[in-house]
């Protein structure tokens, strides 16, 4: 078993690195087996759960109609992963979860009652993610102030590109039988925009949602949404001087409507269930304080199975280990050994591979005071042209290695290019005891080589 750091160069001269702009989608796995001499064959390995919580994870595509995979089970509820850069996303949701903005009652109440008549929704909600759970700061019809981080649908939000959309909440595969779609307040329609901080970071989630379903919703109207979320990071990194100094002010222009609600309060009585989008419920005499449901039983049931918790943090005191190493090197050995360790098996290698291609573009779209471009990040990748002759240079190095005597393992580059150029890895099966460049040692029947960027 092997992993490589699929990593191609930064800067390369007339060559590419990878990216969306320059290749083309890869195709489905199949059950191809690609035969190798000597009897070994090389099989794709299928698409695996961990394999589909990673794409995910990683937030580069819209996850809107994302169609259950085979290899996971379709329950009607499926937790979100953590984002791929959950460490330092974390450090930007601490400094919002401490705002003093939140305490400013009144200044999202604007543009609330805006988004619910442009959208015509009963549900807004701004929430803040963070570590285990999801903080919701301003709402309306939702009635909690805090939802375990598997449980939110925002979590999905997080981790889509521009905005995460369900028509029909009910038949998603996802979430249709989370318990605010199965629950109060019965969510049907709902689309989450994420709150990108200044740092780059999805920090929360801006959502509109209603219990009725909507036959469409159109791409202009998920870019209005995603204009009200630029508004309201824009308040939360205002200072709050000024924040409190605008509030103030609208308060007071407003101070002749309040005057008016609390002589209709005398008349009616004060209300207990605000909130609730189904029925509110006014007290005369002006007893009781205000209903709020407790929702923990609603969770325990979906997420006991589940024991997230114990493997994130699991997960983290490996990682924090790995990170604490420094030596890039020491770390992916400390990494193969525990892997070796924890599945059984015989050798785990992690090995890094370039891959630089050779492309041609016309020289005015090329920089006259530059040498080497780095292609990813190149304004004018679509003008790049591959040279269809040329050879690829194709470069590895093992930077960790568990289980042989010595590192000096020499790999067969064949493989590795299959196996970095596949979809999810490949699985190596050799029928003859021939040796695979492993010096002083017999060959493995068996190989998985598994790519990871």
């Amino acid at each position: 078993m092997s992993g490589q750091a699929k990593e191609p160069s930064s800067s390369v001269q007339k060559h590419r690195r990878n990216n969306p702009q320059a290749q083309t989608a890869r195709s489905a796995v199949t059950t191809v087996h690609i035969q190798l001499s000597g009897g070994s064959t090389l099989t794709p390995i299928p698409l695996t759960k961990a394999h589909f919580l990673d794409a995910y994870s990683k937030g580069k595509w819209n996850l809107s109609k994302v169609p259950c995979p085979p290899c996971l089970e379709s329950t009607g509820f499926m937790q979100a992963p953590e984002c791929y850069n959950e460490a330092l996303r974390r450090k930007s949701v601490d400094e919002y979860l401490k705002l003093e903005h939140w305490n400013v009652t009144n200044i999202f109440k604007k543009a609330f009652s805006r988004l619910r008549k442009e959208f015509k929704v009963t549900g807004v909600s701004i929430s803040i993610v963070g570590n285990s759970k999801t903080y919701v700061k301003v709402d309306t019809s939702l009635n909690v102030s805090e939802i375990p981080r598997g449980a939110s649908i925002d979590c999905h939000t997080i981790l889509s590109q521009g905005y995460f959309l369900l028509l029909d909440a009910k038949t998603d595969w996802r979430v249709s039988q989370n318990p605010f779609v199965a629950g109060l307040p019965f969510i049907k329609f709902y689309c989450g925009v994420p709150l990108i901080a200044s740092t780059g970071e999805a920090v929360g989630v801006l959502s509109i949602f209603d219990a009725f379903a909507k036959p469409s919703f159109p791409e202009e109207s998920c870019k209005k949404l995603q204009n009200f979320a630029k508004e309201i990071i824009g308040v939360l990194e205002t200072p709050i001087e000024q924040v409190r100094s605008n509030s103030k002010k609208a308060t007071d222009n407003n101070s002749q409507l309040n005057n008016e609600l609390n002589d209709l309060t005398l008349k009616l009585g004060r209300a207990t269930s605000t909130k609730s989008m189904l029925m509110t419920v006014f007290e005369k005499d002006g007893s009781g304080g205000p209903y709020s449901q407790n929702h923990t039983f609603r969770f325990v049931k979906l997420l006991k199975n589940e024991n997230i918790a114990s493997k994130r943090a699991e997960e983290k005191m490996l990682w924090d280990k790995l990170f604490k190493i420094g030596s890039i090197k020491n770390a992916a050995t400390a990494l193969a050994n525990s892997i070796a360790v924890h599945y059984k098996i015989n050798l785990v290698y992690i090995v890094e591979i370039r891959i630089a291609e050779p492309y041609q573009i016309q020289s005015e779209f090329f920089p006259a005071d530059e040498v080497k471009i780095e292609a990813e990040n190149y304004r004018y990748a679509n003008k790049l042209v591959k040279q269809g002759k040329s050879e690829n240079e194709f470069m590895n190095r093992i930077i960790g290695v568990s289980g042989s005597p010595n590192t000096q393992v020499n790999l067969d580059n064949n493989i590795l290019y299959h196996a970095f150029t596949s979809e999810f890895g490949v699985e190596y099966k050799n029928t003859k005891d021939t040796t695979l460049g492993l010096q002083g040692r017999p060959e493995i029947e068996t190989r998985r080589l598994l790519t990871f960027t």
